[in-house]
């Protein structure tokens, strides 16, 4: 009988096991229906679909090493916003399979540093190198190096200009904000109205492609240009560029700037004299409060208010993102007589005026002053576009 017992309890042991082992595949990551195994099915990341980055690599969530460059960052309001998107950008990634770690290296405006800044991100084996750069040429051998090593290369916000190396520059629409600003200052003001021209960072491609778009409207417009300066998106610079004009006695109507239109504005507060009589384009919460403020009775100064959206870095990660899950570019998504440099325009989302204020337009959704007053005074209008947006738009 003792005999009988002790069978029958080796028997339930082994029953036991093979239960236990029969239910381990469920709970680990490579069993059958998890995650881990080749062509296993699996769940989708929140956010994410069947046809997003961690359908793409199989489901495994993939590890992602980013280096973005700027030439500046310290004391420009778009440029410290260019870097919380692309974090933003970055952690909203897990939703589409990627778990992208983030670095930012800073050139301050020197070619040389830059070019040292980027081999080290070679060196150190980054898998996306994101590039706001300095100049226009020049970069090709490291481009090409880094290709080379596997890296996916993508310059951001300002194009490389280089028809030698194969790379995708994602930019905003610089020509129209330009544009859009001169020909609004030319209805307000009128043919052969006088106006001060203040633009960016003489050389940049991004002013380059803006200042082309001022230069169409203001010919188109009859503006007369009385004076001229380049503030280089520094804010301390355009008020001295503005009070330098202004000190000069220089009889004007309104006042053209690339951005920084804040800052132009305290110089007149400064000089005690009268606003002009139209003045745009400008993007940040100081700015749109000060069109408010000067404005809350009766329209004084004419304004434009045009969004250029430090998310356009946000942007450029997510197609370098879809490039590294295997997409390929639509044909015809690059911008007509730029396709030698692969240039991909994104247009600006927001645009108001004066006449919007006086007639209550809404912007996304709030009264001009509820938007205005939901910016930092140093925050600027923002927006990117998600992976799957990108890959929806731009990708096959």
């Amino acid at each position: 009988m003792k005999k009988f017992i002790a069978i029958l309890l080796g028997l339930l042991m082994v029953l036991a096991l093979v239960a236990c082992s029969g239910n381990g595949g469920g709970q680990q990551g490579g069993g059958e229906g998890q995650g881990g195994g080749e062509g296993q099915e699996t769940t989708p990341a929140e956010g994410g679909g069947e046809e997003q980055g961690g359908g793409e690599q199989g489901g495994a969530v993939v590890d992602v090493k980013l280096a973005s460059h700027n030439a500046v960052v310290e004391g420009n309001p778009y440029r410290v916003r260019y870097e919380k998107d692309i974090q933003e950008a970055a952690a909203d990634a897990i939703n589409y399979g990627y778990n992208v770690s983030y670095s930012s290296f800073v050139s301050n405006q020197d070619a040389s540093t830059e070019q040292q800044q980027l081999q080290n991100s070679i060196n150190e084996g980054y898998n996306i190198i994101m590039n706001n750069p300095v100049a226009t040429t020049g970069l090709d051998p490291i481009i090409l190096q880094a290709q080379e090593a596997g890296i996916i290369y993508i310059n951001a916000d300002c194009a490389y200009m280089s028809t030698d190396v194969n790379i995708l520059n994602v930019v905003t629409d610089q020509e129209y904000l330009g544009y859009k600003t001169g020909t609004y200052a030319g209805e307000v003001l009128g043919s052969g109205a006088k106006v001060a021209m203040i633009a960016a960072w003489e050389g940049n491609q991004a002013n380059t492609d803006r200042q082309r778009g001022f230069e169409k409207a203001i010919e188109e417009q009859g503006l007369v240009v009385v004076a001229t300066g380049n503030h280089d998106w520094d804010p301390t610079k355009a008020q001295q560029i503005m009070a330098e004009i202004l000190n000069q006695g220089t009889e004007m109507d309104g006042v053209l700037i690339s951005q920084c239109a804040e800052n132009a504005l305290a110089a007149y507060d400064a000089a005690g004299v009268a606003y002009p009589g139209f003045i745009g384009f400008g993007d940040t919460g100081a700015y749109m409060q000060k069109m408010l403020e000067i404005n809350k009775d009766e329209i004084v100064t004419p304004y434009i208010v045009l969004s250029n959206p430090p998310g356009v870095g946000a942007t450029a990660l997510n197609f370098a993102l879809n490039e590294l899950a295997g997409n390929t570019l639509k044909d015809g998504v690059f911008q007509p007589g730029y396709e030698d440099t692969h240039q991909i325009w994104i247009k600006s989302r927001v645009c108001y005026t004066d006449k919007d204020q006086v007639a209550g337009t809404q912007v996304e959704g709030k009264s001009i002053e509820e938007y205005a007053n939901s910016f930092e005074a140093g925050d600027s209008i923002t927006f990117w576009l998600t992976f799957q947006e990108v890959k929806d738009t731009y990708f096959n």
